[in-house]
């Protein structure tokens, strides 16, 4: 599913990434630890393809992302559901609008988008919230309201950059037990976090990151 070969990133002089290969399998649901700066989200951010590796390969979906062109960087993208760390929600639309562009976007027809994009609000358990301006959401209905519009179009991967960073320890739970649906759904997801609690909790492979190379692999127990 996602494959990475003896990547390297560097900004400005200073190393992000350094010689990092990994494998994730389809289906795998893995964490990505590391403390601030370790290069948990560079990481995911070349495997979305906003950015390119200065060294090395990464494969998605056996799709060589070095030989993909700029003009079809978007329809990776379509296989792939992003949560950022500042939600990035529009504030002037409303809670179905915000899901909805990302259907809106591929030109999926309006008769086909409303019942995808209700099934993603109910899965999350905002359906009764559709017609609310994120302002008025709470900060763990503005971030179950992020998984919908990152799952509303069946992603193959679902990336997550420190997804429960502005909750306290319950909602954090109930956002990664969100995340495990999705997953049992078929759904790669890889989350970047530095909750322990959170690992603990689940008990998934943990990747460990410090100064931009893989220190750890294996399972939260280990």
């Amino acid at each position: 599913m996602i494959e990475i070969f003896h990547v390297s990133k560097t900004y400005n002089g200073r190393v992000a990434l350094d010689d990092v290969s990994l494998k994730v399998d389809k289906g795998e649901f893995i964490f990505l630890t590391g403390r601030s700066g370790a290069g948990k989200t560079t990481l995911l951010r070349l495997i979305f393809r906003a950015e390119v590796p200065d060294e090395g390969q990464i494969v998605v979906n056996d799709r060589n992302l070095a030989h993909i062109a700029e003009s079809r960087v978007p329809y990776l993208r379509r296989t792939m559901g992003f949560i950022f760390q500042d939600f990035r929600l529009l504030q002037k639309k409303t809670v179905f609008d915000n899901v909805a562009i990302t259907l809106k976007v591929v030109g999926m027809p309006e008769g086909l988008m409303r019942p995808k994009v209700m099934n993603a609000l109910r899965l999350v358990g905002l359906d009764q919230r559709q017609g609310a301006l994120p302002s008025t959401l709470s900060a763990g209905e503005q971030q179950r309201l992020c998984l919908a519009r990152a799952i509303v179009n069946d992603p193959q991967v679902l990336l997550a950059d420190e997804p429960t960073s502005n909750l306290d320890a319950q909602l954090s739970a109930e956002i990664f037990d969100l995340l495990k649906v999705v997953n049992l759904r078929g759904t790669t997801v890889v989350v970047a976090t530095h909750s322990a609690d959170m690992v603990s909790y689940l008990r998934r492979r943990v990747v460990t990151l410090e100064d931009g190379r893989v220190m750890a692999n294996g399972t939260a127990e280990a």
